[in-house]
């Protein structure tokens, strides 16, 4: 037996469906449960848990982080969720009048919302990635992009925007929550300012839990606007007459007490993913993409063909064939899949098996008959 399948049997949600939508949302597994029950049990038995307990679930789940990303520990945060972190970078940089953001256009929401209806005034410029140069002027202070397009699954130019932040004065802002824990995520490479990723996606959940990275150097330039009592080193909570200094790197945005329950979970999650390692779960991944752009030629598909230009989403409809017809078509065959503006999106992850796939494609190719 192979890993993929040892970690397989930690997915229940296989017993009753052929999971392909965790582009959504990842189901919770029997592995990460059995971790963040630890937590449980203590507030259980205890009523309290220490702060050397708390702790150390945040800094072992931090340092499992950063060791995916390749970043130091103290460039990660954790926050509620993507949006909540795209909030912290705009309430953290120096605005000036005629400010401008390069959002990258088709952009999900998440990342769309806090950019357009930022208080600084800033204006913000919708451009594709081919227009990206051109639009650059002296007035561009930020340029965000969606790593992985929530629909088309089209892979955005890390590499391009850093070739471009030589030449041009701009933070980086990226939203990897299409990304992280499918295909591997290193924001040195690409001069990355800020990361922003919700877990509940391709890292397995949960919802409500997310991730911010800033790069150290970036915070220097940082006028923070988020700051509460445990964005500090503190050792305990039993003598409040000496208060520490904030940390000066991007755990301060960690204002107050954490959901060590997701942390917990997450950390278990993490376990899986740096165990198998991200090449090879990339790997897998891109061969379950290979088989779908193979044997779905027939399928009008948005998603790019080539593997360096996208990721873990395939998203298609059939010609002749209602979408929303066919979506609930799958959910009665016990298949998850998502519906998204009149195509099929699916994103299989590491425990899905190539019975499950096949039995996809099997399922598409009769449909069209």
């Amino acid at each position: 037996m192979d890993k993929f399948q040892e970690y397989r049997k930690y997915f229940p949600i296989t017993e009753k469906f052929i999971y392909l939508n965790h582009a959504s949302t990842a189901p919770l597994n029997l592995y990460s449960l059995s971790k963040a029950s630890e937590y449980l049990k203590v507030l259980e038995s205890e009523g309290e848990a220490s702060w050397d307990f708390l702790r150390s679930i945040s800094e072992e789940t931090r340092r499992k982080l950063s060791a995916l990303l390749q970043v130091k520990e103290k460039e990660i945060a954790f926050v509620q969720n993507t949006s909540l972190g795209i909030n912290m970078v705009i309430e953290s940089l120096d605005w000036e009048e005629g400010d401008e953001i390069l959002l990258l256009e088709g952009s999900f929401p998440a990342l769309r919302y806090p950019l357009v209806y930022n208080r600084y005034g800033a204006k913000v410029v919708e451009v594709s990635m081919k227009d990206m140069k051109e639009a650059l002027s002296a007035k561009t202070k930020l340029v965000a992009v969606e790593w992985v397009n929530y629909f088309t699954g089209e892979r955005a130019d890390l590499e391009y925007l850093r070739t471009l932040k030589s030449r041009h004065s701009f933070y980086l802002l990226v939203d990897a929550i299409q990304g992280v824990g499918a295909i591997p995520f290193f924001p040195k490479d690409w001069k990355v300012d800020f990361a922003v990723c919700g877990t509940s996606k391709w890292l397995l959940g949960p919802q409500g839990l997310g991730m911010l990275y800033i790069d150290e150097e970036t915070f220097n330039d940082l006028n923070v606007g988020f700051v509460g009592w445990l964005s500090c080193p503190w050792d305990g909570f039993s003598n409040f007459s000496n208060l520490p200094e904030p940390f000066r790197d991007v755990r301060v945005f960690e204002t107050g007490t954490k959901n060590y329950w997701a942390l917990a979970y997450l950390g278990g999650n993490l376990d899986m993913v740096l165990d198998l390692g991200i090449d090879l779960i990339s790997e897998r991944i891109e061969k379950f993409m290979n088989s779908l752009m193979e044997e779905l030629t027939f399928a009008d598909i948005l998603t790019p063909r080539n593997s360096e230009r996208h990721a873990g989403i395939f998203t298609f409809r059939l010609p002749g064939v209602d979408s929303c017809d066919l979506h609930h078509y799958l959910e009665k065959q016990g298949i998850r899949t998502s519906l998204r503006n009149g195509y099929i999106r699916i994103s299989p992850h590491f425990y899905n098996s190539w019975d499950e796939l096949n039995n996809f494609i099997g399922i598409i190719k009769h449909k069209i008959k």
